[in-house]
C-alpha cells in the first residue's frame, strides 16, 4: 500500500493511471496474519490503507482499475477508490474479512455508493465473493470482459479518455470525486475507530491462529 501511494504520487503528470495486478490476483488484500489484534499493527495497517486511498482519490489523473483474478478485502477497497473499474468475468471480488473476525473499514463507507446500501450490507456482513460478471451487474465495475480481452478493452478505454478534452475531464473528475473525498475525510475516521475496537478481540486472534494452522 505504501508503494502504491508512492507510485501514484510520482505520476502526477499522467492523464490516466491504470491500476492492475497479476493475472492470478489484482490484490488478495492484507495477509490474514497481519490482522493481529494489536494496536500498533492495526494503526499501521489503517494508516497505510488511508494513504493509498488518499493517493488514488487526490491524483489529478483519471484512475482505472483493471481487475483480474482475486480482488479481495483491501484490494477491492483500493479498486473502489478508482474512477472507473473494469473486470475480467472470472475475477473473484469481495470482502471476506467478516469470516476472520473483522470487517473492511473503507468498504463500509465507500461500497454503498457503488452498489447500493442493501447489496453493500450483504457483501460486507456475509463475506460473499462475487464473480467479475456479478460485480459488474451489481455496479461495482463498469463492465466485465473475458480474461483474454480485458487488457485490450482497458487500452481502448484509456485511448478514448486521452482523446477527450483534458479540461472537461478534470472538471467532471472533480465533481465525481467529491463524495469520495467527503467520505475519506468524515466517514472513514469513524470506520477506523470502530475497527480499532477489535484490538484484543479473541475472535480475531483465534481466526489468525486458525489461519496459521
Amino acid at each position: 500500500m505504501d508503494e502504491l501511494a508512492r507510485r501514484v504520487g510520482e505520476a502526477r503528470g499522467a492523464q490516466v493511471l491504470v491500476v492492475k495486478g497479476l493475472d492470478r490476483a489484482f490484490s488478495a488484500g492484507v495477509e490474514i496474519a497481519d490482522h493481529k489484534p494489536e494496536a500498533r499493527l492495526i494503526d499501521r495497517m489503517l494508516a497505510a490503507m488511508r494513504k493509498a486511498l488518499t493517493a488514488l482519490i487526490e491524483t489529478p489523473a483519471i484512475t482505472v482499475a483493471a481487475i483480474t483474478g482475486a480482488c479481495l478485502g483491501g484490494g477491492a477497497e483500493l479498486a473502489s477508490a478508482c474512477d472507473v473499474v473494469l473486470t475480467a468475468e472470472d475475477a473473484r471480488i469481495g470482502f471476506p474479512e467478516i469470516r476472520v473476525g473483522c470487517f473492511p473499514p473503507a468498504a463500509t463507507v465507500f461500497l454503498a455508493a457503488r452498489i447500493g446500501e442493501a447489496r453493500a450490507a450483504e457483501w460486507i456482513l456475509t463475506g460473499r465473493i462475487s464473480s467479475g460478471t456479478e460485480a459488474a451487474a451489481a455496479g461495482f465495475a463498469a463492465r466485465a470482459f473475458t480474461a483474454d480481452s480485458l487488457e485490450r478493452e482497458t487500452a481502448l478505454l484509456v485511448e478514448g479518455l486521452l482523446s477527450r478534452s483534458p479540461e472537461a475531464l478534470a472538471a467532471a473528475r472533480e465533481v465525481l470525486r467529491r463524495p469520495r473525498r467527503e467520505t475519506l475525510a468524515t466517514a472513514l475516521p469513524l470506520a477506523e475507530a470502530a475497527y480499532r475496537k477489535l484490538e484484543g478481540s479473541e475472535d480475531l486472534a483465534r481466526a489468525v491462529r486458525d489461519f496459521k494452522k
